[in-house]
């Protein structure tokens, strides 16, 4: 398969996975600059909810033509703007049927749909766990793939956000009780979903959201929940991060992953811990990368 589209190169390498021959990898931007020039089209699923709407307007502001993918085509609107570089495409990852006509030309996918861990009003129209969280996202790595094999354009990277907790729900409170109604174990399946599918990957498990916008059913929203000083950022290859993680910080890792090759089929949780952080800073979040795959 032939790919096209985005383009980054980093000062970093990578070891491949365990099992698997290193690739020549192609994500966004160019090496000529220290600052990476946007190209090709990022496909955002779930761009009205938290993480969306922030790394949506992110991902604009740093000039990638974006498709923000919503159920409701005039919220997205409302929410996230217009701009010349943002196309709002209306469709529902539960309905494969209905991704088809938002995939041509997209070179990345960045899910960032997700649904409440027990049953609230936002489970209608086929929204639990397992039809969101995990079917969901499977309809949207077929597409993606079926959208590759037609056109010989294949999307680069499938950067999918999933959850603290998805190794350890057999393991006690709190992730057992966090996957009481089962939404654990659907990220979990969509991971794996995804790894094995053949399409480049980064996964992001971050630890329980803080800050606007409110978009879930959860206690931060109740309480209004926000990081404060914790702006610096814990990273780490193993499962076992535990802390409240800011919703720009989760939206700026997904940003910072599709800039950077060497984050190709990589896995890492974070949580977000007091110091000043990285912010937006592409060289600052190269070194965290790295770091933790030193």
């Amino acid at each position: 398969m032939r790919r096209t589209g985005l383009r980054v190169s980093t000062g970093g390498s990578r070891r491949p996975p365990c099992g698997r021959a290193a690739r020549p990898v192609s994500c966004m931007a160019s090496s000529s600059s220290s600052t990476p020039t946007p190209q090709g089209t990022v496909l955002v699923a779930g761009a009205t909810g938290g993480v969306g709407q922030i790394l949506t307007k992110k991902l604009v502001e740093r000039g990638f033509n974006v498709k923000a993918l919503s159920r409701n085509k005039e919220k997205s609107v409302e929410l996230l703007g217009t701009a010349s570089n943002l196309d709002h495409v209306e469709g529902d990852i539960t309905d494969k049927g209905t991704l088809s006509s938002c995939m041509p030309g997209v070179s990345a996918v960045v899910c960032t749909t997700g649904t409440t861990a027990f049953p609230t009003l936002r489970w209608l129209g086929n929204n639990d766990p397992e039809r969101n969280s995990y079917l969901g996202v499977k309809h949207l790595v077929d597409v993606a793939k079926e959208e590759g094999e037609k056109s010989g354009k294949g999307v680069d990277r499938f950067v999918f956000v999933s959850s603290a907790g998805v190794k350890r729900y057999d393991q006690g409170p709190p992730y057992s009780i966090l996957n009481a109604f089962g939404v654990l174990v659907a990220k979990e399946k969509a991971e794996d979903y995804l790894i094995s599918s053949g399409l480049r990957y980064t996964i992001v498990r971050p630890g329980r959201l803080t800050d606007a916008p409110y978009t879930s059913y959860d206690l931060n929203t109740l309480i209004k929940g926000e990081s404060g000083t914790r702006k610096e950022v814990n990273l780490s290859l193993e499962e076992e991060l535990d802390g409240e993680t800011s919703r720009a910080a989760v939206a700026e890792s997904c940003l910072q992953s599709l800039l950077h090759s060497f984050m190709a089929d990589t896995t890492f949780s974070m949580e977000s811990v007091v110091g000043e952080g990285p912010g937006t800073d592409d060289a600052e979040w190269v070194k965290r990368f790295q770091e933790i795959q030193a």
